[in-house]
């Protein structure tokens, strides 16, 4: 636990985990909240900020604070989210390794205990990191926005039965943030090359979108016959099914990312035991 809370303090502080927060307050205002379908044009949460009137904000629904806070959780964020968790950790990691500066921290514990310590202070502050620049975007979105209160007409009768859990949200974006960090903190046990590590689980990550993506149209090709096979395996890979975790409980998708990260981590100690030089 020491050894943990040395690396995690030393990633928290370092100007890398502070870059990935601001760069997820950017990606959360680059998301796409609402369609004009009229004109078929989209907007963004700045976007929306820059075009609208506070009266037409008002006009409508998806332009609710509540609503924005929700909804902002795709686009961008969801796809560079692999690049942003690993930059919090990966720069630092691979400085050390480059110096041989572990050398001196396994000699003082054991390289069991500095592999598990390693992993956990990982893959917890990139689940931090995008928690934590999604709780200050929500902020930023329930002042610029208009609140339930101040909708006008129908809009406000549709959105007063909305329950809005918001500890579920940024629970559900800390485990997204956590489970991508996984992926990058393995290759860190493999390779040297900071840039190849951050940017593998990203190319998986968008090669598993667009795969559960061609899956979902296929499944829906007939909606007569609908297949449901294929939406439960789609439910239960989908890449950012981890997001929505916490409001629908889906327990072969929380299966199957509870294996994916202990077959990680697993690889992970095995590789860094196997290690002849400590420093290496």
């Amino acid at each position: 636990m020491r050894l943990f809370f040395v690396s995690f303090r030393k990633i928290i502080t370092s100007r890398g985990f502070w870059l990935c927060v601001g760069m997820t307050v950017l990606l959360l205002f680059a998301a796409e909240v609402y369609t004009d379908y009229s004109t078929q044009s989209r907007y963004s949460v700045f976007r929306a900020l820059t075009s609208f009137s506070r009266e037409e904000l008002c006009a409508h629904q998806e332009l609710c604070n509540v609503m924005v806070i929700q909804n902002a959780r795709g686009g961008w964020f969801t796809l560079f989210a692999p690049i942003i968790t690993a930059f919090c950790f990966v720069p630092t990691m691979c400085a050390e390794r480059e110096e041989n500066a572990i050398r001196f921290q396994i000699f003082r514990t054991s390289k069991l205990k500095y592999g598990i310590s390693e992993f956990l202070s990982g893959m917890i502050s990139g689940g931090t990191a995008v928690a934590l620049g999604y709780i200050i975007f929500c902020g930023a979105a329930a002042v610029l926005f208009p609140g339930v209160s101040q909708m006008s007409g129908y809009e406000a009768e549709f959105l007063k039965d909305i329950t809005f859990g918001f500890p579920k949200l940024v629970l559900g974006i800390w485990l997204f943030g956590a489970f991508w960090s996984v992926p990058a903190m393995f290759l860190t046990s493999v390779l040297r090359n900071k840039y190849l590590i951050m940017c593998i689980p990203f190319f998986a990550k968008y090669a598993l979108s667009q795969t559960v993506q061609k899956l979902s149209q296929n499944a829906y090709a007939d909606f007569e016959n609908v297949d449901d096979a294929m939406l439960k395996f789609i439910n239960t890979v989908n890449p950012d099914g981890l997001l929505w975790m916490t409001y629908a409980a889906n327990q072969s998708a929380a299966l199957f990312f509870g294996i994916t990260a202990a077959v990680f981590f697993a690889m992970f100690i095995i590789i860094t035991q196997k290690r002849g030089d400590c420093g290496a």
